[in-house]
């Protein structure tokens, strides 16, 4: 259970120690804003409501380190840790020198970070592969073994054996009376499972040379248990009988059982399911990379026809769009070299993330620190329980505060689509269309003053001009949205073609809007107006597309050149802050 007493701020030292956990394990957003996720992004996976932090690892790992109690189970943990990060040595170092130097090397490193007691056997173990990784200049290790298993696979899956098993009849429920559509389902739900039994068992199949039709429906015939299980299968159904294309997260397995969940995959196209499957970033033992996804030819031939997004950085936009194309299964990066850890997730991960209906989880290491902590996420999680029985396969699921609020794409375009509505109407009873675009969370600490003066100066045009409409987008938050949000819905309603003035806020504007306030303007404010903020930025860079497109459109406001010094908004947010920073 967490520590509650973590929620309270009355005793120094131990708040002393809990900042000086989450800065040496490099995970303070304070100390290393261009590593770790900005609140804001952290949001996007982790609902945290009152919570005062998050972190990456189970509950009891985390309490024994701030209350400096359990020392034992934690130091087994590292030393687990480096009975893993040793054989790497042995194994993959020829030269007997620089085997030698590195071994040093890496024990001096490991007593070292394990000393203090208050790491992270996760960051542990990140640093010392990155070590090895410099250090051995090995290219991709491991990279032989990865593609062995997966050749196998890759040969596995060509083979009549392998049809067979999976195309026997036996477990299919056909009555006389049976509707094509249910056979249909089972057949594919029948496929699903023996799949996903397959691949539970990779270990057991990579030791066969040559594995039989009956070797492989033995390994196929594994129970799949557990209300994650049934949870799923209702989640398929339900999104089977759907119009709409569904998303899934699928956070991927190791070698070689990654192309049997690329079979998994193809099979959930039967459901409506596009996949973004997520991949580690660098080398973490033989957990599939964003290196091996282009170098790996048993990955490059089956994953032909996926879309590959190499960035770590994507936009919303370009994430969305990419979505909503004819592909069916795409390819990100999870930004990390160590286990599931939200904090140093990428931009990518994060934004998929949150556009997904679902989240799988396929590595038991990965599921560790989500099925042993209390935290709550922002998307139902599907992974595999642990501790089961070795003949079953039980598949537990964590669902999503039920606080969260999401807006989909479908949403937010309605929301786009009903102002777009509103908009003719006013333009068809002759209204002049102004959308005002306006510093918002721009200037740190100043948001309430933002809004306050954007509502006072639109209220003072509404009131001088005649047969205007005025926009003004903070009239249309709703809570639960983000930057993120914001932006794509009010690109969809400016790019529609009906605003016909679009004026960006002048520091003429705010001095007159702190003059309707009775106010001087404080010195945060002196000399600011719409080329300070990264929002109204992107949306110069909009409007001037959209001018192209209809020249009648008046644009006023600063001139195009000032605009130039931002670049991209936060992640999540509403003040600035370049995407590639936080990656």
């Amino acid at each position: 259970m967490p520590d509650n007493s973590l929620k309270t701020k009355k005793d120094p030292a131990k708040e002393a120690w809990i900042a000086n956990f989450f800065t040496e394990n490099h995970l303070a957003y304070e100390a290393f804003p261009n590593e770790v996720a900005s609140p804001e992004q952290l949001k996007f996976i982790v609902y945290l409501e009152d919570e005062p932090y998050y972190y990456p690892c189970s509950d009891k790992t985390f309490n024994s380190i701030i209350n400096k109690q359990d020392s034992d189970s934690l130091i087994l943990q590292y030393m687990k840790v480096w009975e893993k990060v040793e054989p790497l040595v042995n194994g993959l170092i020829e030269d007997d020198f620089k085997k030698k130097f590195l071994m040093s090397l890496l024990k001096i490193k490991f007593r070292h970070e394990t000393a203090s007691l208050v790491m992270l056997p996760s960051r542990v173990e990140k640093r010392l592969l990155q070590i090895f990784v410099r250090v051995s200049e090995i290219d991709r290790p491991l990279s032989h073994e990865k593609e062995r298993k997966n050749r196998k696979i890759h040969e596995l899956l060509a083979t009549d054996a392998y049809r067979d098993a999976l195309n026997q009849r036996s477990g299919l429920d056909i009555a006389p009376d049976t509707p094509l559509n249910d056979i249909n389902f089972q057949i594919n739900v029948l496929k699903l499972k023996r799949l996903l039994s397959l691949s539970s068992n990779i270990d057991t199949l990579m030791t066969m040379e040559k594995p039989t039709r009956d070797d492989i429906s033995m390994l196929m015939s594994r129970d799949i248990e557990g209300e994650g299980w049934n949870w799923f299968l209702d989640l398929l159904s339900t999104w089977q009988k759907q119009e709409a294309w569904h998303y899934l997260l699928w956070h991927a397995p190791s070698a070689g059982a990654f192309l049997l969940d690329l079979e998994v995959i193809k099979l959930l196209l039967h459901f409506r399911v596009k996949v973004i499957i997520s991949v580690k970033q660098a080398f973490y033992y033989h957990d599939i990379t964003m290196e091996d996804i282009i170098d790996d030819p048993f990955l490059a031939e089956h994953l032909s026809e996926a879309d590959v997004i190499a960035r770590k950085d994507i936009s919303k936009n370009e994430l969305i769009d990419k979505l909503k194309s004819d592909r069916t299964i795409f390819v990100i990066s999870d930004g990390t070299q160590e286990k599931f850890n939200p904090l140093l997730a990428s931009v990518t991960f994060a934004r998929a993330f949150k556009e997904a209906d679902a989240v799988v989880i396929r590595s038991p290491r990965d599921a560790r620190c989500i099925e042993h902590s209390h935290f709550s996420f922002t998307r139902d999680m599907l992974f595999r329980a642990s501790g089961g029985p070795g003949s079953r396969l039980v598949l537990t699921m964590k669902p999503h505060h039920p606080k969260v609020i999401r807006f989909s794409e479908k949403d937010l375009r309605v929301k786009a689509e009903s102002l777009i509505y509103h908009l003719q109407v006013e333009k068809g009873r002759g209204k002049t269309i102004m959308f005002y675009s306006a510093i918002v969370g721009s200037i740190p600490n100043q948001l309430e003053t933002a809004k306050k003066i954007l509502n006072v100066f639109v209220k003072y045009l509404r009131e001088k001009q005649e047969g205007v409409v005025v926009i003004n987008p903070a009239e249309h938050f709703e809570p639960g949205m983000d930057a993120d949000d914001i932006m794509y819905m009010w690109e969809i309603v400016q790019r529609s073609g009906l605003i016909d003035i679009w004026r960006f806020q002048t520091y003429e504007d705010i001095e007159k809007a702190f003059e309707l306030l009775g106010e001087k303007v404080p010195p945060e404010w002196v000399g600011k107006d719409a080329t300070y903020s990264t929002g109204c930025t992107k949306e110069m860079q909009i409007a001037r597309e959209v001018q192209k497109e209809h020249p009648e459109m008046q644009i006023i406001g600063p001139p195009w050149e000032k605009f130039q010094r931002r670049k991209e908004y936060g992640v999540g947010k509403l003040y600035d802050r370049a995407l590639g920073d936080i990656a």
